[in-house]
């Protein structure tokens, strides 16, 4: 009777093994890297999520109770409005945003930012890495970077114009 050589089954099982050490290691190397980092930035949600009833018609009714500013260009070509409430103890730094000076000005920033068809505004609640409400931003965009720096501070980067499609790009049409 011969005997076989079992050592080329045994090799699979020990890359098995260390496929199933990899599967595993990965995702907590994900979970670990993502909660250490999320202490340290910002958030957007839609506020029905957190059951704040907060609407941009609300925004500028109470507006004096917020310091407001816009992103873009001029009042008159906005991307995003930011809305940092006076008195909750916490701070909102825009970076080159500009504050908008009266109820006159708010208004026309909301007509330009909803006048664009396809790059609609949303309402977020911005919330802190201690998920308290900082403030709220009224813009088409999503992805916006949002850094702690220092206790009870936030600072909120810049948002650039929706991209505008000129029209006549390409061979001119006869």
């Amino acid at each position: 009777m011969k005997t076989r050589d079992l050592s080329p089954l045994r090799e699979p099982t020990a890359r098995m093994n260390t496929g199933k050490a990899i599967f595993l290691f990965v995702p907590f190397l994900f979970l670990f890297m993502s909660l250490s980092c999320s202490g340290y930035y910002g958030r957007l949600t839609v506020p029905w999520r957190l059951e704040d009833r907060m609407t941009i018609g609300k925004l500028t009714a109470e507006v004096n109770n917020f310091l407001v500013y816009y992103a873009g260009p001029s009042f008159s070509f906005p991307s995003a409005l930011l809305f940092d409430p006076k008195e909750d103890g916490r701070k909102i730094v825009p970076d080159q945003w500009v504050q908008v000076q009266d109820r006159t000005q708010l208004h026309e920033i909301v007509e330009w930012l909803e006048f664009s068809p396809t790059f609609r505004p949303t309402l977020f609640t911005i919330l802190g890495p201690d998920d308290k409400i900082y403030g709220y931003l009224y813009s088409y965009k999503t992805d916006v970077l949002i850094k702690a720096i220092g206790d009870h501070t936030l600072w909120v980067s810049n948002i650039p114009v929706p991209p505008i499609n000129y029209g006549g790009v390409g061979p001119a049409r006869r």
